[in-house]
């Protein structure tokens, strides 16, 4: 099988040659090729690059056009981002954009063809597409709708709104959904896949309460159906952490793929994912970063054991750190390899 036909199987819940290897690769494609992730992000040529060397070191079953995943659409809208050309760091936001709810109404969307680097990760997405063809899925990095309304009025503020100004809340959430659907539709039209990256909504930041009742709504009812609509066919969230007390909501909204981070419960995840909806398991990053290969490799297959036999199941790691030695990340795909051919 190729990648895309085996990703494919397993989004459709049905057998595949083995489990996907589908590793976390974003800043740590600057290591690849030899530069700093503050280039990198900065440059298609090079973000291309990166891609490409992903694909020679790692040989993962998907591709992400992606790097610094949760400044893109924040930058586009105002935000300053800081670079670091002089060393390692993943650029991140200087300072909230949002500093009173009435500076939402001074907010317009932002056109994904010439806002900020949106274009430089449309044009990476588009040209990777059209050079994997049908061998595997590409997918353009997205930054949900929680996540993006934290990096805007800043995350502790944020929560406070969702508790002490509500309807604030939610009409700003409402306006970071139209983001992440319009930035996902310019990816659709380029052959990407959307991928949406909301780990600001793990329960340990944002309440299971304030999750049902206002963010698993925007992705049941706008941003799945929008981007379905579309023409995405595989639409991913993923949100880090433990999320075992709102998987019943994400798994209503019927995206193609969700994260069963490294901590949660794999048969939780098993249960109420089985015969709905695909999901990835990850080795924890931590240890893909420390290593050494014998130990990501046993971790790896101690997941596969119990996972391994499930329709619709995944595997990758957190994502992977700058620094981290390939050889790390090459023990969870002979893992991968392993199990296979042992199960056969």
């Amino acid at each position: 099988m190729t990648g895309r036909e085996r990703v494919e199987a397993v989004y459709a819940l049905r057998p595949a040659d083995r489990v996907p290897f589908v590793p976390a690769i974003y800043e740590h494609k600057a290591r690849l090729i030899g530069v700093s992730p503050s280039a990198l992000c900065r440059d298609a040529e090079l973000l291309v690059a990166g891609m490409e060397r992903e694909l020679e070191a790692y040989d993962p079953d998907m591709l992400v056009a992606g790097v610094d995943v949760y400044n893109v659409e924040a930058e586009a809208l105002g935000c300053r981002v800081r670079y670091f050309d002089d060393s390692n760091h993943v650029p991140a936001i200087v300072e909230p954009l949002l500093s009173q709810p009435s500076g939402l109404d001074r907010l317009g969307l932002p056109d994904p063809a010439s806002a900020g680097r949106m274009p430089l990760y449309l044009e990476a997405a588009g040209t990777m597409a059209g050079r994997c063809a049908g061998e595997r899925i590409v997918r353009g990095a997205l930054t949900g709708p929680y996540s993006l309304a934290a990096e805007l009025m800043g995350a502790e503020q944020f929560v406070i709104a969702t508790v002490e100004e509500p309807a604030f809340a939610r009409r700003l959430l409402e306006f970071t959904a139209r983001v992440c659907v319009e930035f996902g539709r310019a990816f659709i039209e380029r052959g990407a896949e959307p991928i949406i990256f909301d780990s600001r909504a793990t329960p340990r930041l944002a309440s299971p309460r304030v999750f049902r009742e206002m963010v698993a709504p925007l992705y049941r009812d706008v941003v799945v159906p929008e981007l379905t609509r579309a023409g995405a066919r595989y639409v991913t969230v993923i949100i880090g952490g433990d999320t075992g007390s709102v998987v019943d909501g994400l798994v209503a909204a019927r995206p193609a793929q969700l994260l069963c981070d490294a901590g949660c419960s794999l048969a939780l995840f098993r249960e109420r994912c089985l015969g709905r909806v695909a999901f990835r398991a990850n080795v924890d990053a931590r240890l893909v970063h420390s290593g050494p290969p014998e130990t990501v490799y046993a971790r790896a297959m101690e997941i596969l054991e119990e996972c391994g036999r499930h329709p619709g199941f995944l595997l990758g790691c957190g994502v992977v750190a700058y620094d981290t030695e390939s050889e790390n990340v090459l023990a969870i795909r002979r893992a991968i390899e392993d199990y296979a051919a042992a199960v056969a």
